[in-house]
């Protein structure tokens, strides 16, 4: 797959899903959003810069951590205080210290994993998003994430592989917890991979499956509208369109109608060597 398929797939997949991982946008409102510091005691504001208050903080919450290596009010104050800096890498360990003492809290790893991603170290952002996965098996921006890796180092089979394996302990996780995996929704996004691959007929097998799943989830019916227009299927395409544009949420609605009335461009072909 050329890098210019690789980047449309991953943005057709962000307008549909909320995700962040390749976007291009700065971490720091986001994280700062989830790590918000809270006020502690400084000198006089009005004798030393912002900066140097901020560091004053930093060094208050790491007194805490000397004494209490795992305070969570602590490590949460120094990611906010780090991120208002703008000291993204300065982030990472208190965030690793975090993830690994509160694994039952999916949202540190995954700031962890967004800010890898931000310092451009996706080895390291991938090795975070497989063990968030084996600790929430469905969720959606591991999933996502590393399907877009993947894909983006030219692996569909890698990328099919997860999204297969993810489907395989699907029912077990939700056993577990109810509700934890959104079996559609995988089953959705591996009929995306088949689709990009021109693998037509196994990427409307997964429609399928995710429509079985669950016929109110819009990205089934748009899925499936997209291949078949592929195919030259236009009327059939064209009533499997409309009912992706009825079931999907206001956020996305107006960029479905866009996809359905605009056709794929195709790709240009890459000249082979003489």
């Amino acid at each position: 797959m050329t890098q210019r398929n690789a980047r449309q797939w991953m943005i057709n997949i962000v307008l549909v899903i909320v995700s962040v991982a390749f976007m291009g946008v700065s971490l720091a409102p986001m994280l700062g959003g989830l790590f918000a510091s809270s006020p502690t005691p400084t000198a006089d504001p009005n004798t030393i810069s912002e900066q140097d208050q901020i560091k004053i903080q930093i060094q208050g919450f790491e007194a805490v951590l000397r004494q209490e290596p795992k305070n969570q009010t602590a490590l949460e104050g120094i990611v906010g205080l780090k991120l208002q800096i703008g000291d993204v890498r300065g982030t990472i360990e208190p965030l690793q210290t975090l993830s690994e003492s509160y694994p039952d809290q999916a949202r540190y790893r995954i700031a962890l994993a967004r800010t890898y991603v931000q310092l451009k170290e996706f080895k390291n952002a991938t090795d975070e998003y497989r063990k968030l996965l084996a600790t929430n098996p469905g969720d959606p921006e591991a999933l996502q994430s590393l399907v877009g890796f993947e894909l983006q180092e030219k692996r569909p089979e890698a990328a099919i592989g997860i999204l297969q394996e993810a489907l395989k302990n699907a029912a077990t996780a939700n056993q577990v917890k109810p509700g934890s995996v959104n079996v559609a929704y995988i089953q959705w996004l591996l009929g995306e991979v088949y689709r990009d691959q021109k693998r037509y007929a196994e990427a409307l097998a997964s429609f399928e499956e995710a429509l079985k799943t669950d016929d109110k989830d819009f990205r089934g019916h748009l899925g499936k509208a997209q291949v078949l227009r592929s195919q030259g299927k236009k009327e059939e395409a064209q009533s499997l369109f409309a009912k992706a544009i009825e079931l999907a949420p206001p956020d996305v609605k107006d960029r479905v109608k866009e996809l359905a009335t605009t056709p794929e461009a195709t790709p240009t072909p890459t000249p082979t060597q003489p």
